[in-house]
């Protein structure tokens, strides 16, 4: 910002300023920090220790090749290149390897746990009842085919006279990795060795496992509570709840930084436009004298394609895919009424200037129809939704209830707000089934459908045909021309200018409120990017300009109030963006929690209201029937959390809470929703007195998984800096 500083001191230089920002805005960025800072940082620290650049870049590399391998493996053996996706994980599994690894050190040195000369010594030669590790069996007798320790040590000779210093670094890196076996080894014995499951643990595993509680509930999820049930959240509940809650750990965030930006699209100008749109005056004459079409478009169009399919206006629903299958509303006012053979245009079509041929007109059917949504995605889930749908049907024919019960059960989001109607669409435009319903039904019938989505009840409301034409279309892009980029340059760079002077002397509440007024005034909207100082990234921009707003973020004096000093080039579009928070406190912000915390609220009074709905009832069928909720009998073990509605584990805990056979549950509040529930019977474990399957069982599993979860834990707790984004764009 020093710069701007100077500009504003010596305003000619403004000219300069625009000139140079609008080579900056064509020639790709070049990283000119160099490779000096980055050691300072390296590709990232645990509490407060460099992570070892060297150890990383091995872990990726390896990492990279077994993605390979199995790519290779899942693909008979054929050459696969590894996508972002595998980028994505070797990049992932590579760092955490590096922590893990990391974060070890730390514990073998504080418990003292190393690997002595002694001991690696009976390790290569198989010595004190070792196995010879793993480097020492590539020294075999040949007569023999045993283990050689003479082969062994003659070749370690060798490489420690070697002046070779490749070969005295092979044999270091070797013997490290020997000992770091070794004590990781020795890590785990210690681990697992303290892991123990007493017969008491024994017996009560083997209850969860073969105790069944029969049960039948009524449960309705939160998704389910009409919208206008329950009062809307106010801003005061929320900040309630913010302040009650704000230090739970579930809330807890990384140290941030927010940049707020605004776009201007990089479009053609309407000089632009014309320019193409005077291309087509020789064109329109020989497209009316045309005989064969489709061969015109194929010759004249950049877009080749032809289609003797009628074209729609845009906004309808209907099967045409094509890039001109729909007509705009510009240019829908001088088709209608126009004879075959009418050239129309040329009109603008997105990125195209084009000219359409009235080919034909043909009748084109539409229908307007109702309809409710119950999702299903296998036979058993099908079963459900059709006798459900069938019930549904049978109370929609006898009280004429159709858009209350689209309210209770549509699983459909892109109809429910509408009573379940799609209106007008093409014959087609549906999946089959759907379809011919819509399509051969006379009008008013009312039944079910199948379809991949699930079973739809469907009501025929309307149908009617229409005159639609068959176009044949020559599109030429619109380029946008250099003197059209350097005149979005230089606004964006005036943009910047006036910015910084009018945040001159200014808090950063004043500075915000600035930029935000600034961007709206001038017709763009106002956007927010958050970094976590662990791993940031900027989602939806390309490489070049999430390096340029990663510096802005944690460039070295980077301060909140800061703007870009020049326009953000990515892409279509020019970013100017702001600095406008720092957060290194965990607690978060009553803005950056808000929404979860409103959405918490809304969750806490939709269970109020089915609690209320549901209190004192006792048959479960008659209030799964009135409030549209899931019915469900099964039986259930206390070490299954996953029950036919979900993952529900509170819904488990109530049926083994001392619940006896025939009592109901008062209404208890789930993960997902809200339920009540009926203990039906109770299929007591068979006797035994004998748990010791029971007791391997936990102490193997627990075993197998308390490294993994101790790693976890300790990793969790460090602090973790992820240098590797920044590092990449010399920002560390």
């Amino acid at each position: 910002m020093a710069l701007i500083g100077k500009i504003r001191e010596k305003s000619w230089l403004l000219i300069a300023v625009v000139g140079i920002a609008m080579i900056a805005f064509i020639l790709p960025e070049i990283n000119f920090n160099g490779g000096a800072q980055a050691d300072q940082f390296g590709i990232g620290t645990i509490n407060g220790e460099m992570l070892d650049d060297k150890e990383y870049d091995n872990l990726l590399q390896n990492s990279r090749y077994q993605t390979y391998q199995n790519k290779m493996q899942q693909n008979n053996g054929q050459a696969v290149p590894l996508d972002a996706n595998d980028e994505e994980n070797a990049l992932a599994q590579a760092w955490n390897a590096a922590l893990a690894n990391h974060i070890l050190k730390q514990e073998y040195a504080k418990i003292g746990l190393i690997v002595d000369d002694i001991e690696l010594e009976n390790i290569l030669y198989g010595q004190e009842d070792f196995t010879p590790s793993f480097f020492s069996m590539n020294f075999i007798d040949s007569l023999t085919g045993e283990f050689s320790p003479t082969q062994l040590r003659q070749y370690i000779e060798n490489l420690e006279q070697s002046s070779d210093p490749q070969a005295a670094e092979q044999l270091t890196t070797t013997l490290r990795i020997i000992r770091q076996n070794r004590v990781e080894e020795k890590y785990n014995t210690l681990i697992s060795n303290g892991i123990h499951a007493t017969s008491l643990e024994a017996k009560q595993e083997y209850l969860a496992q073969k105790e069944v509680k029969n049960v039948t509930y009524a449960f309705q999820n939160f998704t389910r509570v009409p919208q206008d049930a329950v009062a809307e959240v106010t801003d005061e509940e929320v900040k309630a709840y913010y302040e009650a809650h704000k230090h739970e750990k579930k809330y807890e965030q990384k140290p941030s930084r927010k940049v707020n930006y605004f776009t201007i699209p990089v479009t053609p100008s309407d000089e632009d436009t014309a320019r193409v749109m005077g291309q087509f005056n020789n064109l329109i004459e020989t497209f009316k004298k045309a005989t064969n079409d489709s061969l015109f478009v194929m010759q004249n169009s950049e877009v080749k394609e032809y289609s003797s399919s009628v074209a729609h206006p845009q906004g309808t629903m209907s099967p045409n895919q094509s890039q001109f299958g729909y007509y705009t509303p510009s240019i829908a006012a001088k088709i209608e009424g126009q004879e075959a053979g009418t050239v129309v245009g040329p009109y603008s079509n997105g990125p195209y200037v084009a000219i359409s041929k009235i080919v034909a007109w043909k009748e084109e059917p539409y229908s307007t129809v109702r309809h409710i949504l119950l999702s299903a995605s296998d036979d058993a889930a099908f079963d459900v939704a059709q006798k459900k749908a069938d019930s549904i049907v049978g109370v929609i024919r006898s009280k004429n209830n159709f858009e209350e019960m689209v309210s209770l059960f549509s699983e459909d989001p892109g109809s429910k707000s509408t009573g379940g109607k799609y209106e007008n669409f093409a014959k087609g435009a549906m999946v089959p089934t759907f379809n011919d319903f819509s399509f051969d039904k006379p009008i008013g019938s009312l039944g079910t459908v199948k379809t991949s989505y699930g079973i739809h009840i469907i009501e025929v409301l309307e149908r009617k045909t229409e005159q639609r034409p068959v176009l044949a279309t020559v599109a030429k892009t619109i380029s946008i021309t250099k003197v059209s980029i350097d005149q979005i340059a230089a606004s964006a760079s005036s943009f910047i200018y006036d910015l910084d002077e009018m945040m001159a002397g200014k808090t950063l509440e004043e500075k915000t409120q600035v930029f935000d007024t600034f961007a709206v005034s001038n017709g763009y909207v106002i956007r927010s990017l958050t970094f976590n100082t662990d791993n940031p990234k900027a989602t939806g921009f390309g490489q070049m300009a999430e390096g340029r707003l990663l510096r802005l973020a944690f460039e070295e004096g980077a301060e909140p109030g800061m703007l870009s000093p020049s326009p953000i080039k990515d892409n279509e579009q020019v970013a100017i963006a702001f600095l406008a928070e720092i957060n290194e406190d965990k607690t978060p912000s009553y803005a950056a929690s808000e929404a979860r915390m409103r959405a918490e609220v809304r969750k806490e009074k939709q269970a109020q209201y089915l609690i209320d709905k549901m209190v004192g009832q006792k048959d479960l069928q008659a209030l799964s029937t009135s409030l549209g909720a899931q019915f469900q009998t099964e039986g259930i073990t206390f070490s299954a959390s996953n029950v036919a509605v979900g993952r529900e584990p509170i819904l488990v805990g109530t049926a083994f809470s001392g619940l006896k056979d025939g009592q109901t549950s008062i209404p208890v509040t789930g993960t997902n929703g809200v339920f009540v529930l009926r203990v039906d019977s109770t299929v007591e474990a068979p006797e035994t007195t004998d748990y010791s399957t029971e007791q391997s069982q936990l102490a193997s599993q627990a075993a197998s998984t308390m490294l993994q979860r101790y790693r976890n834990s300790l990793i969790q707790s460090s602090e973790v800096i992820d240098n590797r984004k920044l590092r990449s764009f010399g920002i560390r």
